[in-house]
């Protein structure tokens, strides 16, 4: 979680052709906006009027992501829904047809690049604009804690690499680069912990998707969430007293729960 001043990372140029910047806000919600600042996909996005020097597109639905290579930095890149799925010439056919169906949610393989390096890179699929993305695991940036548990080396690796990794608490989350927010979970609610200059900061990431359909725990925080909660209050500083800490805590998960109890939270 990087500390981005959005006007300055987000091209304002860019969203405004798409008609997502009105001149003063952005028209795209915070988590989309965290899923471009990451270095992720947006969710869907309807895109209206959309005029080139090539085509005149009425309304377009489609994922949006930065492009960061160095000669286009910034661009706004389209991901629309194709009608078949977008093979990858890195993946062979049972490999994607693993991935299209569901059978796996990623695969990791070395890949050999132009420059002579082989690199091991994983590939999903996304099933809405039905195309493959992959990244390289050494690009993702890991927490150094989930729920107040320090990640060792081997858990920090695998939750790299896209595997399934089980917290002490017996929370599982996986990273997917084709999550706008680049993780999913066995709970609803996680706090994410990040070291910069050398401090801890602590992040609530809340309205998860499962990590698959019957993996939602019946109650949808752990009481390693409840800790890391209190002390991630405490080091904010916004409220210095314990039990105040303890009763924003009860409030969250009151009405957090309330929604999740009744299916519109997930």
């Amino acid at each position: 979680m990087q500390n981005i001043i959005i006007e300055e990372a987000l091209p304002v140029a860019e969203l405004s052709r798409l008609g997502l910047y009105d001149g003063a806000r952005y028209l795209l919600d915070e988590i989309d906006i965290a899923a471009l600042l990451s270095g992720r996909r947006t969710s869907l996005v309807n895109l209206q009027n959309l005029v080139s020097e090539a085509f005149v597109i009425d309304s377009l639905d489609a994922k949006l992501s930065l492009n960061l290579d160095e000669d286009s930095l910034h661009e706004i890149k389209l991901h629309p829904i194709y009608k078949e799925p977008k093979l990858s010439p890195d993946l062979l056919d049972v490999e994607a047809d693993a991935l299209v169906a569901g059978d796996v949610k990623n695969i990791a393989k070395p890949i050999n690049f132009p420059d002579g390096k082989n690199r091991t890179i994983v590939f999903e699929y996304d099933s809405e604009t039905r195309e493959f993305i992959s990244y390289d695991p050494k690009g993702v940036e890991v927490p150094f804690q989930i729920n107040g548990e320090k990640l060792d080396a081997k858990k920090s690796k695998d939750f790299a690499l896209g595997r399934i990794v089980q917290l002490i608490d017996g929370t599982m989350i996986q990273h997917r680069a084709s999550e706008p927010k680049g993780i999913v979970a066995s709970r609803t609610a996680l706090i994410l912990t990040f070291l910069k200059d050398g401090k801890a900061a602590g992040f609530l990431l809340k309205d998860l998707a499962p990590i698959m359909d019957s993996s939602i725990h019946q109650t949808p925080f752990s009481p390693g969430f409840e800790s890391a909660f209190l002390e991630m209050k405490k080091n904010d500083g916004a409220i210095s007293d314990e039990i105040l800490q303890q009763r924003e805590l009860d409030e969250f998960k009151s009405e957090y729960s309330r929604g999740y109890s009744h299916g519109i939270s997930r």
